[in-house]
């Protein structure tokens, strides 16, 4: 039995100025799964309330001063005041993942090893990238930032003679003792390549430093006294008097010529002084601060070379080094046991829950290859919902979506990992939907397993809809809960499609639902269509019923209808895909019905033409909408067909309607008509799958037979001949809303349901 005391780590974070993101580290560090740490604030010559935000911690949080605005400086500050075995540097503008010092921790395991660091994920919604992944630098000073792996690049394209891993200064731990024997930082490196100099510097030492994929942290780059965040306007040629020193100072000893030596930096200068130039073309810099930049770019190479070539490094003395606590072993942790009831935080607007959990937060994973703001499909618009409602009670969230990259943004409460399919599958290729599914299931599969590893997801949330947590059920790894919605078998069967690709799809599915470890359905209904299509039987004890709910719009927002002042036309509202499941084509035969005995009536159909994927233009030659032109052409002057519509356009839409149709064959629940029920509008469907469990008939609403035009042109004339229940169906909608169906309330309950399945509760 391994009873090795576990390594103590001192974490320090160096600020000036960033009191705001201060906080949000601050209060993320609360929620770290390795305890055995201790806090060090190294506070520059700060102007703003940097301090305040750390009184309230009191002795949790050592307090330190640099009186220059000099990070290696400040690094030192920190270092020299450290007791951990490990000191691990973390940006005042980024937040940990959950287990990132458990994986320090880990990888300090190995007595070899003097420096670490992982990855750097830069998650602003506006700038989404990989920020480091995998480093290198060489001798003279050329960086590559992000690898997918040590085999790539392995000679690292460009002229140095030696290659060194390097870990960013956002992310990077080094063994105390190492980094005290090195003498520390640099403090020439005021801003910049800091880290790039200590990693050549201890592999100079004969110490081994091995950058890794885990240990991830997210960083919000914050506005300094160096850089404008999320502009060009910065003091770059801080970096060039960097790149100058550092090439002189490691070029020699790695046997560059001086002629090699010379190159670089004067390419490097050439080089900044060009992109000034384009940057003023470009209008990111004024005439003004192009010629300050050149100014002192020249400026800056000189005090390059002129440090490069006449001054020893600006180290740790001696002196500084007796001060130290190298011989200390006790830390002052920084967790409490109120740490782990702690809510989550927004890292980019510091948006918190102003609540404390009687439990710990949950840490959940949901699945939707569609999502929000790219997409507002149905389920994509739903986990969105869902991931808004966990966070605002307090619980981590991580979404797993598609996208051309390996990217992580914080958007609406989440965690937004975007992520490329692979090409597992290529034998399936002529099965393009059970071909796409399955890579996409594959790639979500390899993400959630660094969920795990990293943030130490407890569940993964899937929809039916596209199998997403397919290979994870299977796998059996994690929990895997399925949310019921109508998938693609349903779908064929009501379409008459008979395919193989269908009915392969259809078996995935079917495969899903049997590994998940517990079902979620939103409507009775669900459950029952999915016991029917399907032929499952699962037991009563490991499925629940969930319904949604959508964010509440402000009271002011809502226009319900004003029966004493009528407007002089009648406004009737479809929004979704035009397609047979949707129910658009008995709209269309029941509008002449409805006009016959109400002119003065405008229907506006809002929603994507789906007529080539469900048969009708092979039927019929034509769009929706070219066929309703076609066909009821002494209509289409009451009717207006907008095509697929913005998600400010379609609230827009809901707000000024009188009247919500949509006619659908079959929703498993619908989040449409808790959208226009939101606004106080009446809503119209029909008595299929859970729709009837949402609206509440001659309450909220009216309820049409499926596939029935007659019906439903009765339905929509009941309501227009009587406007008085216009608004009274559209405020009882709205109460109903807000009494039952809002995105928190759907989140409690899903979250009481994660945690039965979590701690098996069943």
């Amino acid at each position: 039995m391994n009873t090795a005391k576990p390594p103590t780590i001192s974490i320090i974070v160096n600020t000036t100025d960033r009191a705001k993101p201060l906080a949000n580290l601050l209060h993320a560090l609360e929620h770290q799964s390795y305890p055995h740490f201790e806090l060090i604030v190294v506070v520059g010559p700060t102007k703003d309330e940097t301090l305040d935000v750390l009184a309230p911690y009191g002795q949790r949080v050592q307090v330190l001063r640099c009186d220059q605005a000099n990070l290696s400086q400040s690094r030192n500050i920190g270092l020299l005041a450290a007791r951990g075995d490990i000191v691990a540097y973390i940006d005042d503008d980024a937040v940990p993942s959950y287990r990132w010092l458990e994986q320090l921790a880990r990888l300090f395991g190995d007595a070899l090893l003097a420096g670490t660091g992982g990855m750097v994920y830069l998650v602003h919604p506006a700038n989404s990238v990989v920020q480091h992944r995998l480093g290198t630098v060489s001798s003279l000073a050329e960086q590559t930032d992000t690898r997918n792996s040590w085999l790539e690049q392995l000679v690292p394209p460009g002229h140095g003679k030696q290659w060194a891993g390097r870990m960013m200064g956002t992310n990077m731990a080094y063994r105390r003792r190492d980094l005290l024997e090195v003498g520390g930082f640099d403090q020439f490196f005021e801003w910049l390549y800091d880290d790039t100099d200590i990693a050549m510097r201890l592999v100079n030492a004969g110490k081994i430093i091995h950058p890794v994929k885990e240990a991830v942290v997210y960083h919000v780059p914050a506005s300094s006294r160096n850089r404008q965040a999320r502009s060009f306007n910065a003091r770059w040629w801080v970096q060039t008097k960097s790149v100058i020193y550092f090439a002189l100072k490691y070029g020699p000893e790695a046997g560059e010529s001086r002629r090699e030596i010379a190159l670089r930096c004067l390419h490097y200068v050439h080089g900044h002084l060009l992109w000034a130039q384009q940057l003023r073309q470009l209008g990111h810099l004024t005439t003004r601060q192009l010629w300050k930049m050149r100014r002192e770019e020249i400026k800056s190479a000189v005090i390059g070379v002129y440090h490069g070539l006449m001054t020893p490094r600006q180290t740790l003395s001696k002196s500084d080094l007796s001060m130290t606590n190298a011989n200390a072993t006790e830390i002052r942790p920084f967790p409490t046991p109120a740490s782990a009831q702690q809510p989550t935080v927004d890292p980019v607007s510091g948006r918190r829950p102003s609540i404390t959990l009687p439990d710990e937060p949950l840490r959940l994973c949901l699945l939707s290859a569609a999502y929000p703001p790219d997409q507002y499909e149905g389920v994509g618009r739903l986990t969105n919902l869902m991931a808004q409602g966990l966070f605002e009670i307090g619980h981590t969230v991580h979404v797993i979506t598609r996208g051309p990259q390996d990217t992580v943004s914080f958007y609406d409460g989440a965690y937004v990992h975007k992520i490329p399919s692979p090409d597992r599958y290529g034998r399936y290729r002529m099965f393009p939907k059970l071909y796409h599914s399955l890579n996409h299931s594959h790639a979500v599969h390899e993400k959630v397993k660094r969920l795990i590893l990293n943030d130490g997801i407890q569940l993964v949330d899937s929809p039916l809809w596209q199998y997403d947590g397919l290979v994870t059920a299977v796998s059996g790894e994690i929990p895997v809960v399925v949310r019921l919605v109508t998938a693609l078998r349903q779908i064929a069967a009501m379409q008459d499609d008979v395919d193989a690709d269908a009915r392969l799809v259809g078996e995935m599915e079917q495969t899903l639902l049997e590994k998940a470890t517990y079902l979620l359905p939103n409507t009775q209904a669900t459950m029952d269509t999915a016991q029917k299509v399907y032929g499952i039987q699962p037991d009563p004890n490991r499925y629940r019923l969930v319904p949604y709910g959508i964010v509440p719009v402000s009271d002011e927002a809502v226009r319900p209808f004003t029966p004493h002042n009528p407007p002089p036309t009648f406004t009737v509202l479809y929004l979704g895909r035009l397609e047979k499941r949707k129910g658009i084509q008995d709209l269309f035969a029941a509008i002449p019905q409805v006009l016959a005995k109400v002119a003065n009536v405008q229907f506006i159909i809002a929603g994507a033409d789906n007529s080539h994927r469900d048969g009708f233009q092979q039927q019929t030659g034509l769009t929706y909408a070219a066929y309703f032109q076609q066909q009821y052409a002494q209509f289409a002057s009451h009717v207006s067909f907008l095509g697929q519509v913005s998600e400010e356009k379609l609230n827009q839409l809901y707000q000024t309607c009188d009247l919500f149709v949509a006619p659908s064959l079959y929703e498993s629940f619908g989040l449409i008509y808790l959208e226009a029920m939101n606004y106080g509008k009446p809503v119209i469907g029909c008595r299929a799958g859970g729709i009837p469990e949402v609206i509440d008939e001659g309450l909220t609403g009216l309820l049409a037979e499926p596939e029935a035009p007659d019906s439903l042109a009765e339905a929509i004339l009941n309501m227009l001949q009587n406007p008085s229940r216009l608004r009274e169906m559209g405020l009882a909608g709205r109460q109903r809303l807000l009494d039952t169906f809002t995105h928190v309330q759907m989140a409690r309950r899903f979250a009481d349901a994660y945690r039965h399945v979590i701690y098996k509760n069943y």
